[in-house]
């Protein structure tokens, strides 16, 4: 009869000689890893350059001001937005809250011209357009604060 501490044992034993089979070890290897080359060179510039650790560098965050908002909508794409332009008309053209902006942009020229509405996500030092159809639905991450401007206008 087979009691827990002879399975165990058992088992045990079959794991060592299944691991020897497969050429295994349980101890780690000792051998050396091989070296692997590449043809690349650096340019003296690369060769020269600092190391850096990371701490040195700063990546900032997007800031909720005009002139950071109107590059946000210099950068849309002109294809989907013509002629993009923050809005001039009557109120606010533009509203953030905890890292999301919404802003209303004058898109198209003369008898074309309609105002959008554009919502925006910070992602580090930048606005990144969002998709309202996708950012919109409830549950939503936008603040309460913008909601409405952001997912119930035009």
């Amino acid at each position: 009869m087979l009691t827990n501490r002879n399975l165990a044992i058992s088992f045990a034993l079959v794991s060592v000689f299944a691991l020897a089979a497969c050429g295994g070890s349980d101890t780690a290897s000792t051998s050396t890893p091989s070296t692997v080359t590449d043809n690349v060179t650096s340019t003296a510039t690369e060769a020269s350059a600092p190391v850096t650790t990371g701490a040195e560098i700063t990546t900032g965050s997007a800031t909720c001001t005009k002139t950071e908002i109107e590059k946000a909508v210099s950068d849309l794409s002109s294809a989907d937005y013509p002629n993009a332009a923050l809005a001039t008309g009557g109120g606010a053209s533009y509203k953030c809250a905890n890292g999301w902006a919404v802003g209303f942009v004058d898109v198209g020229a003369g008898t074309e011209q309609y105002t959008t509405t554009v919502v925006w996500q910070a992602e580090g030092q930048f606005w990144v357009p969002q998709d309202r159809g996708k950012v919109c639905p409830k549950p939503s991450q936008i603040p309460a604060a913008i909601y409405d401007l952001a997912c119930n206008s035009n």
